[in-house]
């Protein structure tokens, strides 16, 4: 069990790190600051809504032993930097992947015998956090391999979903 365990982690690893690599994605998978659930979410997931400040998504497998979440959040709640802190640190869980940049970040791990994801990337102008999240059995890593890689290429794309289209100057008034 340890070996496949340690064997699962370093092919998480291994996808983390291919995920945070820029990708070619139909910009249709993300619409609203979220993965656009037609193009993304597998057939068969249910939507639960978010509760709290968050604006988005979260579904949970057939099975109801997975969940991912898609949901933006404004910058100008806490400093940039506390908050992909937030993000990347949670009790009780072992990072074995860690990516930050001044305007992105991407975390996976373990906790027990879970897989986690997450990812932030800041979008519309710095002004709106764009995040998804997954949390699923570490059994079902290869079933779940091709989900996350979609949600995240989504996220990557959308700098300018769910933002105002600034104004021409022409559209202003004198």
């Amino acid at each position: 069990m340890r070996v496949a365990l340690f064997t699962s982690l370093i092919l998480l690893a291994t996808l983390g790190a291919s995920v945070a690599a820029p990708y070619r994605v139909d910009p249709r998978h993300h619409q609203d600051g979220h993965p656009n659930a037609a193009t993304v979410v597998p057939s068969g997931w249910r939507l639960e809504p978010l509760e709290g400040a968050w604006r988005g998504s979260r579904y949970v497998s057939p099975d109801g032993s997975s969940w991912f979440a898609a949901y933006a959040s404004p910058v100008a709640l806490e400093p940039v930097a506390a908050h992909m802190d937030t993000i990347a640190r949670q009790k009780g869980e072992a990072i074995t992947y860690f990516r930050r940049e001044h305007d992105w970040l991407a975390v996976s791990g373990v906790k027990g015998d879970r897989i986690f994801y997450r990812k932030a990337v800041i979008a519309c102008g710095g002004t709106v956090w764009h995040h998804i999240a997954f949390e699923y059995p570490a059994a079902r890593k290869r079933q779940m391999d091709r989900f996350v890689i979609q949600a995240s290429q989504s996220i990557d794309r959308a700098e300018y979903d769910s933002c105002e289209e600034p104004r021409s100057s022409a559209d202003r008034a004198p």
